[in-house]
């Protein structure tokens, strides 16, 4: 593989032993657009855009996954892939929330498919009264994790990290969720308010895709809130801890910060700690791919054209087994398992595919729906 090394440039390695209080930041600066979640239907539409969230992270975090070089950096793509095998997770335990109380995810459909370069459903990531957060389809680099996916992923208070402020005023925060994990406490909720004068949950397992990835039927309400609960740690930790609760792992938004910082984070009596080892990161282990490819980068009949079509075959077919599995077939996630390695294999093949035009660059998979 061959690398574009400005994407290796990500400030010096912190020593083992120094306190994880460097990495300065603004505040939350995710945003989500605040939606009405009075009526039953108004909370079936936001688990509709909460499962349209899971999905948008996905291509854009195994994109840089997939551009890593197994046997240089396999260490950091590991750790991505485990921060997207759970936003899986959390895409199927919203679908199944969403069939438990009669809702039916909406997958197979190209709208669906975010458009890269392009914001986040529902404005996420956008400051109030600032320019649009654009997510870029990219191979793996610093700046990557750093710009996109820790902005993602970021808690409202974030544990150890130094909050400088905040860049908006509050009376336009308050419009707003101010994380992920804030529009997930509001839908919990409201699940919770309509609960206490109506029956919302169907009460069987009917429809719902459970069994692998950890993942548990919603019957109920308590089991609704603990999934609910289950994603928020996940992704953001809590305001005391940087991990998930049951394994000692780092929540997303703090794997990211180790990946970007090359050291793991442990706790010690007075707070977290980066430690040995170090986390390692060898710019000659990145695919030098196209940023935001789109099909029509590659000429009719090229190879690039049709590994790029069959990876599109493949990414489609895995959503249309995922509508299926969520709409009456959930036999159907066998088929969208096997299809996500299939993923892999062909966007390693495209990512070793040059371009025609003597830049040194490769192709990449372009993420696009194929009817």
């Amino acid at each position: 593989m061959t690398t574009n090394q400005s994407w290796a440039v990500a400030g010096p390695v912190p020593p083992a032993g120094t306190k994880a209080l460097d990495l300065a930041k603004p505040g939350p600066s995710l945003f989500v657009k605040a939606m009405p979640l009075e009526t039953l239907d108004n909370v079936r539409a936001a688990l509709q855009k909460a499962i349209e969230l899971e999905h948008a992270t996905l291509p854009v975090y195994l994109q840089a996954a997939y551009s890593l070089d197994d046997a240089k950096n396999g260490q950091i793509a590991g750790m991505i892939i485990g921060v997207a095998m759970q936003e899986m997770e959390h895409f199927c335990q919203a679908c199944n929330i969403l069939v438990a109380i009669g809702g039916s995810p909406a997958i197979d459909d190209p709208a669906f498919v975010p458009t890269y370069p392009g914001g986040l459903p529902e404005g996420i990531g956008t400051q109030p009264g600032q320019p649009e957060f654009i997510v870029h389809l990219r191979g793996f680099s610093k700046d990557q994790v750093k710009t996109c996916f820790m902005v993602i992923e970021e808690p409202a208070d974030p544990v150890d990290i130094q909050d400088a402020g905040r860049l908006v005023a509050a009376s336009d925060i308050a419009a707003n969720y101010q994380t992920i994990g804030e529009f997930y406490e509001a839908i919990a909720s409201a699940l919770t308010t309509l609960c206490e004068t109506q029956s919302i949950f169907s009460g069987t397992a009917a429809g719902q895709v459970y069994g692998m990835f950890d993942i548990k039927p919603i019957l109920d309400l308590t089991s609704a809130l603990d999934a609910i609960n289950r994603i928020v740690v996940e992704g953001e930790g809590t305001p005391t801890s940087p991990e998930e609760p049951d394994d000692a792992t780092m929540a997303h938004y703090y794997t990211y910060y180790e990946i970007y910082k090359g050291r793991s984070i442990t706790r010690k009596d007075d707070g977290w700690y980066f430690t040995d080892p170090a986390i390692p990161f060898d710019p000659n282990g990145v695919a030098n791919i196209i940023d935001d490819p789109k099909q029509s980068d590659y000429a009719d009949g090229s190879a690039a054209a049709i590994q790029s079509q069959a990876f599109n075959t493949y990414y489609s077919n895995l959503l249309k087994a995922l509508h299926a599995s969520f709409n009456g077939q959930p036999d159907r996630i066998n088929e969208a398992i096997g299809l996500m390695f299939d993923l892999k294999i062909q966007a390693k093949l495209l990512m070793n595919t040059p371009m025609p035009d003597g830049s040194g660059k490769f192709a990449a998979p372009t993420w696009q729906y194929v009817p």
